[in-house]
């Protein structure tokens, strides 16, 4: 299970930039389905015109055709065609989503409709949202010690945490799949946004996920593609071997870079 560590600034063109370079070269080592999940709309309509007029995009579009989440619902399920029959082609292609949208919560991306997912945030609620600002102080209010409510803030931060587990959960859907998952967020390297992660992906990261520098990361992640390739060809692999790879969904931990 591949992890990236980034500190998201959508007001730094440098940390923008370097978060398209990142998926430009992971691009470059995943097979078929590359999914790419962003915290806000407004963080992920920054990111397509900056790289859009840096030539970022057009550099990853060359390696996976790109495909962004429609918000209409008419172009939804064609966008979607497009996308699985861009994997059918031998293309691959790159789905750029939001979480708590439609495709992070509700959409199977089983074998090669997703071999890795990159995560490029937290994905707080919108702070100043009237829903959020009123179940926080309905949390903070009727909280007692024999209750045993959340806070207003832990419940806050575990919303964020539950979108990035369903997001994470649409790569890796049977026990015969495997892929990769990339957490571009330094505020993963905290031991208590980790223990809110899904039980299976904390199994991974350790009690405190480290940042590594670039370079591992990227022999690391060529060389769980070639050993997937090469050791997942057909139904008749022992099932040991298949659940040992399913589960060995490889943890990389990406130095973000100064901004």
């Amino acid at each position: 299970m591949p992890t990236l560590c980034f500190f998201p600034r959508s007001d730094n063109p440098k940390y923008i930039s370097s978060l398209g370079q990142t998926i430009l070269n992971v691009s470059r080592i995943v097979p078929d389905g590359l999914l790419v999940f962003f915290p806000s709309y407004p963080m992920l309509n920054k990111c397509v015109d900056s790289w859009q007029a840096s030539g970022l995009w057009a550099d990853i579009a060359a390696r996976k055709p790109i495909f962004l989440e429609p918000r209409g619902k008419d172009q939804f399920t064609s966008t979607m065609e497009e996308f699985y029959q861009a994997i059918r082609d031998s293309k691959g292609a790159c789905f750029m989503a939001v979480c708590r949208g439609k495709v992070s919560e509700g959409l199977d991306f089983a074998d090669r409709n997703g071999r890795a997912v990159i995560i490029t945030g937290l994905p707080f609620p919108p702070l100043k949202d009237p829903k959020v600002i009123l179940k926080r102080r309905y949390l903070e209010t009727n909280r007692t010690r024999e209750n045993e409510l959340l806070s207003g803030n832990e419940w806050y931060n575990l919303e964020a945490t539950r979108a990035v587990n369903q997001a994470i959960g649409r790569v890796i859907r049977h026990r015969h799949d495997y892929g990769a998952i990339l957490l571009c967020d330094s505020r993963f390297k905290d031991a208590a946004q980790v223990q809110q992660l899904s039980k299976w992906i904390r199994g991974h990261l350790g009690d405190r996920a480290q940042c590594s520098p670039f370079g591992p990361i990227v022999r690391e992640l060529r060389q769980f593609f070639k050993t997937a390739e090469a050791t997942v060809i057909a139904p008749s692999i022992p099932a040991d071997s298949l659940i040992h790879l399913s589960r060995h969904l490889a943890t990389f931990q990406m130095q973000q870079p100064d901004v």
